[in-house]
């Protein structure tokens, strides 16, 4: 695959214009997207989640960048230029309006599902998914109820790191993020099935800041279940002078590990290795 234009070009991609966008520019310094977000479809065909972002009705419109199918198949919507409706009310770190910011990838995913009697569906759905095609695994934000989660095939997944290895070296991406991360009160996509901290690392490897050991540096320090405020506590804080293993960084949180693994401000971890 390459970029030309603005638009992806190569085996298994089709092109379908969305009328639901934005004109450029975005609104960043380069004036292009330099963010990625996740979605999942919450739709059971790729090719129903594909009508429905590229329909103009009446109101609650919404579109998205590229769609990936089941097979790895996708269907782009809009050039990367424009900027489509796929993040809504947002914000993460301090920068808010994601759909001005960001590309928005949706993959052909139900995502929650609920069981009974041995199967997993939920209400009108219209479809049922048997046990090796459900994830059992909490969401990272403990708001979220749901447990059992349609799983993504390979194929997607790499189509997605592929992709999203791509646009990074052709608009300089610098956040790798889930709608679950920018909208948190109301988003779950694209869920714990996902392996979002992989698809961040593989991307943004050579951007991942430090790594190594830290010591805390203030009296007490929150560890949250992911590299924001808005985010909850998954432990009791850390004291003064505890040592941690530095996995990752991003955008001034670091990602410890202590007894368990979590988002920590970075001013108050001082590197000792």
């Amino acid at each position: 695959m390459k970029i030309v234009d603005h638009q992806l070009e190569g085996t298994g991609v089709k092109f379908e214009q969305t009328p639901n966008f934005y004109n450029p520019p975005f609104n960043t310094p380069t004036k292009l997207p330099d963010a990625i977000i996740i979605h999942y479809t919450a739709m059971t065909t790729a090719a129903g989640a594909v009508k429905v972002l590229t329909t103009k009705y009446p109101k609650d419109n919404a579109s998205a960048h590229l769609v990936i199918g089941k097979n790895g198949e996708v269907f782009q919507l809009a050039k990367f230029n424009q900027r489509t409706w796929h993040a809504g009310d947002s914000s993460y770190n301090g920068r808010k309006g994601y759909n001005s910011l960001s590309i928005g990838i949706e993959i052909d995913n139900v995502g929650w599902l609920e069981k009974t009697n041995g199967k997993y569906s939920r209400y009108k759905l219209g479809k049922e998914y048997e046990e090796k095609d459900v994830v059992n695994k909490k969401h990272i934000n403990p708001k979220v109820r749901y447990e059992f989660w349609e799983k993504y095939t390979d194929a997607q997944l790499d189509k997605v790191f592929d992709i999203c290895k791509l646009l990074r070296e052709e608009y300089g991406i610098i956040e790798v993020l889930g709608h679950d991360e920018i909208a948190p009160d109301r988003k779950q996509d694209p869920g714990p099935a996902f392996p979002m901290d992989q698809l961040r690392n593989a991307v943004l490897s050579d951007r991942s800041g430090e790594s190594g050991e830290g010591r805390v540096n203030t009296d007490l320090l929150n560890i949250r279940a992911g590299a924001g405020v808005n985010f909850e506590k998954v432990a009791q804080p850390l004291t003064k002078g505890a040592d941690v293993e530095i996995l990752e960084e991003r955008n001034g949180w670091y990602k410890v590990r202590t007894k368990i693994d979590g988002w920590v401000s970075k001013k108050y971890i001082t590197p000792t290795r």
